[in-house]
């Protein structure tokens, strides 16, 4: 069936006008946002204001023969540690993804001899980089404390953030440099190699802190402990890059009982209910795996991660699921007319409810009920409309994927007649009816009172 359409018998209103105590309305807001200029102390002697959380780059420093585009950020890398770059040494090479390129360029000439680029590494994990130029370039590591060169390899003492210092030697002209980073092997929680990639591989740990590493060809770590029943179970993760890792707590018997999915650093508590080896599944979000996203879907996600495992004490348990009322979407559209000039289109806006919000055997049926014709921007960016369009392509997508479509229903502009209009189309009979008083023309009578001085 593509469309549906009211035909319920029952104990409803058949409504002439349905007075509701409070009606929410599109209004209007103004927020005046205004930026706080201030100093920053780059110079002891002079300076520029400049505008907080933006990159600040000294007109000196932009004046190159052309266009850079420094590992695809469209823009010269940072030439002192502090501004250092991201580079994603755990996700594919591509030029054209900010941090997923490899490519560079310095200008000495322009005052530009350095670049700078951060990625993070797992202790124990070893690093080596090579790089090309047609120019006298050369670079080095430095480790998370920045304070000095540690060579062009290394292997990482720390689970932290590392630096790369590509820099021109004296004498070196304008010209391209590419590079690569990689690691050698993988240290995850100390065993020297990767944690498991299934629940059937999972890594056996005790309770502590561990460093780890995952990456576009490395999407899960597992991990497995022992805890008895009643005991407190505590996991925490802490991104050292910007990515977006989630935990996920399987019981003995390898059910998922519990997950904690949030951006950025996660952490999950769970009282044992049962004695035995549990796992735990470290996962990203989005990852790589196409199946599960749309075409346009941005996908990302890699590098290293501190885990903490605690067992005992008392542990939160997790809340249990949220009780949804029992709702019957019905496929169809009610749209309100705008009318900034009276309050015909609110009166128009009410005669609809009892036919796109109502009960009946114990059921409750909903439908939207949308303004058109409304340009205002309230908030930000966007109209009413445009938000508005926004509910009605999600509410046509569900829709669709249930074979139906939603019939559309203009709302007349004359709110009597939209009343017994809805109320003769879209219900057969009913035993009860509302009638109440139409005050859409209803106007305010002003009384100018003057004042003595």
């Amino acid at each position: 069936m593509k469309k549906s359409k009211i035909t319920k018998i029952g104990a409803v209103g058949i409504t002439m006008l349905f007075i509701a105590g409070v009606l929410a309305l599109p209004m209007s807001g103004a927020t005046d946002i205004t930026k706080n200029v201030t100093w920053l102390p780059l110079y002891e002697d002079e300076g520029e204001p400049v505008l907080l959380d933006t990159i600040y780059t000294p007109e000196e420093e932009i004046l190159f023969v052309g266009d850079q585009n420094d590992i695809g950020y469209n823009t010269d890398a940072g030439k002192a540690i502090f501004k250092s770059f991201p580079v994603y040494v755990g996700e594919p090479v591509d030029q054209s993804v900010p941090g997923r390129g490899r490519t560079g360029t310095l200008e000495p000439d322009s005052g530009d001899s350095d670049d700078w680029y951060k990625f993070s590494v797992c202790e124990g994990q070893s690093v080596q980089a090579s790089l090309n130029s047609g120019q006298d370039y050369n670079f080095e590591f430095y480790d998370y404390t920045g304070e000095a060169p540690i060579g062009q390899s290394f292997t990482a003492d720390a689970t932290d953030i590392y630096f790369l210092h590509i820099f021109a030697n004296e004498g070196a002209g304008t010209g391209d440099y590419t590079f690569d980073v990689t690691f050698g092997g993988q240290n995850d929680a100390g065993k020297g190699s990767d944690a498991g990639n299934d629940i059937g591989s999972a890594t056996s740990i005790n309770p502590g802190s561990y460093g780890g590493y995952m990456s576009y060809t490395d999407q899960e770590d597992w991990y497995s402990f022992t805890a008895n029943s009643g005991q407190g179970i505590f996991v925490t993760i802490e991104l050292i890059e910007k990515s977006d890792y989630d935990i996920h707590l399987y019981n003995p018997s390898g059910e998922l009982v519990y997950s904690a999915q949030y951006y950025g650093d996660d952490e999950l508590e769970y009282p044992a209910d049962a004695s035995g080896t549990w796992k735990i599944k470290l996962d990203m979000f989005p990852g790589w795996d196409e199946s599960k996203w749309s075409d346009n879907y941005f996908l990302y996600g890699s590098g290293a991660y501190l885990l903490e495992l605690s067992i005992g004490g008392s542990a939160q348990a997790p809340p249990g699921p949220i009780p949804q009322p029992n709702i019957t979407p019905v496929a169809q559209t009610f749209i309100v007319n705008d009318d900034p000039n009276s309050n015909k289109d609110e009166y128009g806006y009410l005669a609809a409810v009892p036919a796109a919000n109502y009960i009946d055997s114990g059921k409750r049926y909903v439908s939207p009920i949308v303004y058109q014709g409304v340009d205002l921007v309230p908030t930000w960016f966007t109209t009413v409309d445009q938000t508005t369009q926004y509910l009605i392509d999600d509410w046509n997508t569900y829709l669709d994927r249930n074979g139906m479509d939603a019939e559309e229903y203009v709302i007349p502009t004359d709110p009597i007649q939209a009343a017994a209009d809805i109320a003769t189309d879209k219900w057969t009979s009913s035993s009860t009816a509302v009638v109440t008083v139409d005050g859409s023309v209803f106007e305010d009578e002003i009384t100018l009172v003057s004042c003595c001085n």
